[in-house]
């Protein structure tokens, strides 16, 4: 129910038509009211009219809820926020654990094995071919090389000419030599001359001095001469000396003009060239002896101990890596030597069989067998996790992974070897690195 056209006295109390609370137009009434107040206090403000009503005058405004009210409203919001949060929270860790559990990880698989797996010790580096003998043949003399007879590659026999000086170089060494030692015979006379005209002057000089006719400085003077005399004898001979030593190294050297090889062999390197001048003890050639060959391999010092002279080696050259050539220990070194890191190891010989395709200074790889176990089960290593004592593995079972403990024996790059845990055909995983991989995991084997 609306009033019109009355007017709501300031400060008056609700007004009530009946039992019922009427409904007044507040906008009107206050507008009103204001009016009134102004011209009051302005009375210039009276002459202004008043302010009109609002155009929609069927409209009632509510009364606003009271504060309690809204406060509790506010709080019912708030917790059903956070319960909207908390459920989309478990909803996603539902399916994120759900999604992982159903997923179906790809791997490799391979059967548990029964055979043979070996115990052996690698080389800690690459070894070297060496053959059984090899020698560098050194220049005897300072000269010009005439001719090469050899050269890398060639077989040679024992005492076979490799290299020739210049003969005419030499003969010309020699008549100098020769020529020298006539020049000294010739100081030498002249020195032991002057030595004995020496002598008479002093004997005449000490006896003058006896008779006191000359001072002690004169006959001073001439024992000096007398021993400066001998002095130069004694030199003049020294050098005839070394004139006919001299003699005798160019007519050495005439005669070894030719350069042999100390024993058979094959050339494996060529160090001068034809003209070159070389000096007393220069390389000339590297000769080997290639009928037998043997690696010179490294051992850790921790496993030099399990390794005896004649176990059987396998070894893997770089330049056959498909071929094993089994070898036999024929050499231990006594010694234990130090690398410039602080790690210690020796020295074994690996004799190796005859092959034609073997040559000196190739690289292989050596592993030491020191045991081989027959009838057993083993698996890859890589099939294998953990240390210790703490081993297991993967089994495949129905397209599901299960985590089993195991006991291992031998193990090496090439096999591991199970001593319990697992039985001869069971099938277990090789590709541990797999994301998601863990016990009850869904696998599917590649083929």
């Amino acid at each position: 129910m609306r009033v019109v056209g009355w007017r709501r006295p300031v400060n008056a109390g609700p007004v009530y038509l009946g039992t019922t609370r009427a409904a007044f137009v507040p906008d009107m009434a206050i507008s009103n009211e204001s009016h009134e107040l102004s011209a009051r206090i302005d009375p210039a403000a009276a002459t202004a009219s008043p302010p009109s009503a609002p155009a929609q005058t069927d409209q009632v405004r509510k009364p606003a809820p009271p504060a309690p009210l809204r406060r509790l409203r506010r709080k019912r919001r708030r917790w059903i926020y956070w319960l909207v949060a908390i459920l989309a929270v478990g909803v996603g860790i539902w399916w994120y654990t759900t999604a992982r559990q159903t997923k179906t990880l790809t791997v490799s698989a391979t059967a548990v094995t029964r055979g043979s797996v070996r115990d052996f010790v690698t080389s800690v580096a690459a070894g070297r071919v060496s053959a059984r003998y090899e020698a560098t043949i050194r220049a005897p003399f300072g000269g010009t090389v005439a001719t090469l007879r050899a050269r890398r590659g060639d077989s040679v026999a024992a005492g076979a000419v490799v290299l020739t000086y210049d003969v005419d170089e030499l003969r010309e060494r020699l008549q100098l030599a020769r020529a020298g030692v006539t020049l000294a015979r010739a100081q030498v006379g002249q020195a032991e001359e002057n030595e004995r005209l020496a002598m008479p002057g002093a004997i005449r000089a000490r006896r003058l001095h006896q008779s006191g006719a000359i001072a002690i400085a004169d006959l001073e003077r001439a024992e000096g001469q007398v021993e400066v005399a001998e002095r130069a004898a004694d030199a003049a001979r020294a050098a005839l000396s070394q004139a006919r030593a001299n003699v005798e190294l160019s007519a050495s050297a005439l005669s070894r003009a030719e350069v042999r090889a100390p024993t058979a062999g094959v050339i494996v390197s060529t160090e001068v060239e034809v003209g070159e001048i070389t000096a007393a003890g220069q390389p000339l050639f590297l000769l080997a002896d290639t009928s037998e060959f043997h690696v010179d391999a490294e051992l850790d010092e921790a496993d030099v101990g399990r390794v005896a002279v004649g176990m059987a080696v396998d070894v893997v050259l770089d330049a056959f890596p498909n071929e094993r050539v089994r070898g036999r220990v024929s050499e231990i070194a006594p010694s234990i030597t130090r690398d410039a890191h602080g790690g210690r190891s020796a020295t074994i010989e690996v004799a190796l069989p005859s092959d034609p395709r073997l040559r000196v200074g190739m690289s292989a790889d050596v592993d030491v067998i020191v045991e081989v176990r027959e009838n057993v089960l083993w698996v890859p290593p890589n099939a294998v996790s953990g240390r210790g004592a703490e081993r297991s593995v993967y089994v495949v079972r129905d397209g599901i992974a299960h985590k089993r403990s195991v006991t291992t024996g031998v193990s090496t790059w090439e096999a591991a070897e199970l001593l319990s845990g697992l039985r001869e055909g069971e099938l277990v995983l090789t590709t541990l690195g797999v994301v998601g991989l863990a016990d009850g995991a869904h696998v599917r084997v590649a083929p």
